[in-house]
């Protein structure tokens, strides 16, 4: 008999566990409310264009008596706000000789940055190759960040207009005569959402 009472016993504890964690609804019955919340998000997508990229070379023979103008153009693929930053490996044309006393071995140039959204809004602006070096004061000098570079403001899908453009005059008025030789810069060209 005491086996029985045991028994028993564990039949009703277990019933009584079960009825405290399972709850059910029937038909005819109080319906039961389940609230689930669901939420997702999309990160900003931002770069270039596939086969519109910021490229490409340009070589001009005798600059100093004539100047230059050169436009590179390039589209962005940001589904956001976005800045573009451009960084000059020499802040200027630099050439490979060194300079001898009355001479220059570096020449300015201007840098003009050009962004266009599918909105038709811009974003435009102009530095000094010599402000884009590394910490150098442009206002879209160095690496895009969300807080570095010429800011876009809307979404700019594979959207044609942007451009980055070049240009300088002639230098043989300017106080120092440029050595002969050939003069080279780099210039980088970097891509990121804004904030």
């Amino acid at each position: 008999m005491n086996r029985f009472l045991l028994l028993m016993l564990c039949f009703a504890w277990s019933g009584i566990a079960r009825a405290e964690t399972v709850q059910t609804a029937y038909a005819g019955g109080t319906p039961v409310t389940l609230t689930i919340p669901v939420t997702a998000s999309i990160g900003g997508r931002c770069g270039f264009a596939d086969g519109s990229l910021p490229a490409g070379s340009f070589n001009k023979d005798n600059f100093d008596l004539q100047g230059f103008s050169a436009e590179f153009d390039f589209s962005l693929n940001c589904s956001g706000p976005s800045r573009v930053a451009i960084s000059s490996s020499n802040g200027g044309l630099l050439a490979s000789a060194s300079a001898p006393s009355g001479y220059a071995n570096k020449a300015d140039y201007q840098v003009t940055l050009n962004l266009a959204a599918n909105d038709g809004s811009k974003a435009q602006a102009s530095c000094a190759a010599s402000l884009l070096q590394s910490g150098g004061t442009c206002s879209f000098a160095g690496k895009a960040s969300a807080t570095q570079g010429l800011q876009l403001n809307t979404a700019a899908v594979n959207q044609p207009g942007s451009y980055l453009k070049i240009a300088a005059p002639a230098q043989a008025l300017t106080n120092a005569v440029l050595v002969e030789g050939s003069y080279a810069d780099v210039l980088t060209v970097t891509v990121s959402p804004a904030i």
